[in-house]
């Protein structure tokens, strides 16, 4: 007797299942790709960012009391500019009341360059001997020992 047999056949079957299976292995494989892609720009964004504070070399030269103010002067021996993002004396001291001017120029200006000397004039500090510590926007930390 002869079985009746209604419905897909297995070699239909088969190639359904086949096609499944590399659909939903290609979607897991493209998907691996982007995240392994977007974790090496993250990679190359760090190595980036630590060239970019390598290339800040900021010397203090000398410092003075003056008038209730400090005034710090600071070297970039670096290739970069730095940007101040955050000052801390004895406290931290906000922006807006610090000014940087270049001391070849005479011309006040938002970042320290590169090859230049600036006079940092910002509140003195209440204490005689603090640490200064200048963070910048590239990622800098400096810190100087200061007894005025």
């Amino acid at each position: 007797m002869l079985r009746c047999r209604l419905g897909v056949s297995e070699v239909l079957g088969a190639i359904v299942i086949t096609i499944l299976v590399l659909g939903v292995s290609a979607s897991y494989i493209l998907l691996g790709m982007e995240r392994s892609g977007g974790e090496t720009l993250s990679i190359i964004e760090l190595i980036r960012r630590a060239e970019r504070r390598q290339n800040q070399l900021l010397s203090l030269i000398y410092y003075q009391r003056q008038n209730g103010d400090l005034k710090v002067y600071i070297y970039n021996y670096g290739d970069e500019p730095s940007t101040p993002k955050r000052i801390f004396a004895d406290r931290e001291i906000p922006l807006s009341k610090i000014s940087i001017k270049n001391m070849d120029t005479g011309d006040l200006i938002s970042n320290i360059p590169p090859k230049t000397l600036v006079e940092l004039t910002m509140p003195s500090p209440s204490t005689e001997d603090f640490i200064l510590v200048l963070i910048t926007e590239e990622g800098g930390i400096f810190s100087w020992k200061i007894t005025v």
